[in-house]
């Protein structure tokens, strides 16, 4: 039994034995693996901070490339005429903030001013920079007579005294301001072969031959008359001001008048200041009356004394209802348009003024030739005038 014993202690204790060596080992070979565990990651960060500085001026150098190319591209949009496709009027070398070595026009040479923007063909809303005021986005409306059209839903419109009925079909003056400045946009909206009533501007260059490429497309000729703005501005050689006493006034109106010949009407250009002046607008209206014009009331102001001044002095009187492009946008040209409509369909009849403008020109070359088919009907301003001021004749032209 003693031995049985002895025996059984000894297998215990060599059972023993063997898993202090098993333990010693599993621990040793775990401590190892953490060791290289520690090493690597050692090893990789230090290399990845060897690395870092490269790869940071790499990553500014890209950033600094990405941003000269970005610079690079808003420059050229900026010299660039409004349509991509436009090839041949880009503005690389038009531009005097952006090329140094092409100047500006003179401020006070006006000749030279017209003849700059023609030549270069610079973007509208840089070339009504030059010489126009902010127009204002307000609809003018009349109230419906008995008789007129159903009222199309969704104006809000202020409403004044009802206009006649004029037919089954709504008539709309299309009446576009500034035109003969820039000879190619003139020739655009010309080459749009409807009753278009063109306003021309009293100052530019080559007048008649543009008018008379007008007048062979059919549309009416009025002349646009410059009249002093509330914006400070330098507005153009002709421009009638709040500053000129009754004899400057009538001088001023007569030269710019005696340019046209067999025009029926005018409206005036920007005026914000001078068409609120009753006692200068009267003078106006007393030169109109002798030549027989009616007064297009461009109503850049809310506060126009046109209307009262014209018909104290017997003169045909028409107001704007809508300016189609305050925005050189053709969905926005568009929508104006649509809101024209509106107005025709509503009162029988709406006068509209833009400008010959690049997305202007496409919106009525897109508009125009759907108006038959709606039973819209397009007329020269005249006969709208004629219209709405039936006791009133015009008189014989000097």
């Amino acid at each position: 039994m003693a031995k049985k014993g002895e025996k059984e202690g000894q297998t215990k204790t060599a059972s023993a034995e063997r898993g202090c060596r098993l333990r010693f080992v599993a621990v040793c070979l775990l401590l190892s693996i953490v060791v290289i565990g520690i090493s690597v990651f050692v090893a990789a960060k230090g290399e990845s901070f060897a690395q870092e500085p490269a790869a940071a001026a790499k990553t500014d150098a890209v950033q600094t490339k990405l941003s000269a190319e970005e610079r690079n591209y808003l420059q050229r949009a900026m010299e660039q005429d409004e349509l991509a496709d436009d090839h041949l009027f880009q503005l690389d070398k038009a531009m005097g903030k952006n090329n140094p070595n092409t100047p500006l026009p003179p401020e006070n040479e006006w000749d030279k001013k017209v003849a700059y923007i023609n030549e270069i063909e610079l973007p509208s809303q840089i070339i009504y920079d030059f010489y126009e005021e902010k127009l204002p986005e307000d609809v003018i409306d009349t109230e419906p007579s008995p008789k007129t059209h159903p009222k199309i839903s969704g104006i809000k419109i202020e409403v004044s005294r009802k206009p006649p009925y004029l037919g089954r079909e709504p008539i709309m003056a299309i009446v576009i301001d500034d035109m003969g400045v820039s000879h190619r946009r003139t020739a655009k909206i010309i080459s749009l072969d409807y009753p278009l009533t063109s306003s021309f501007l009293t100052y530019v260059s080559n007048l008649q031959p543009q008018i008379e490429a007008a007048e062979r497309a059919g549309h009416e000729i009025i002349a646009h008359l410059p009249m002093e703005p509330k914006v400070s501005m330098n507005i153009s050689p002709d421009v009638l001001t709040v500053g000129m006493d009754e004899k400057q006034v009538a001088t001023g109106l007569n030269a710019m008048l005696d340019k046209f010949s067999d025009i029926d009407g005018v409206n005036n250009h920007m005026g914000s200041r001078f068409t609120e002046d009753a006692k200068r607008m009267t003078v106006v209206m007393k030169e109109l009356e002798k030549r027989g014009l009616f007064f297009l009331d461009s109503k850049t102001t809310a506060h126009s004394v046109g209307e009262k001044t014209a018909r104290a002095n017997n003169v045909r009187y028409v107001s704007r209802n809508v300016f189609l492009d305050n925005e050189d946008k053709f969905d926005y040209v568009m929508r104006q348009l649509r809101q024209t409509e509106a107005i025709a369909r509503k009162n029988g009849y709406a006068v509209a003024i833009g400008h010959p403008k690049e997305q202007t020109y496409k919106a009525l070359k897109v508009w125009l030739p759907t108006l038959k088919s709606r039973n819209l009907r397009l007329v020269h301003l005249s006969e709208i005038v004629k219209m709405l001021n039936p006791s009133m004749t015009a008189n014989s032209r000097k």
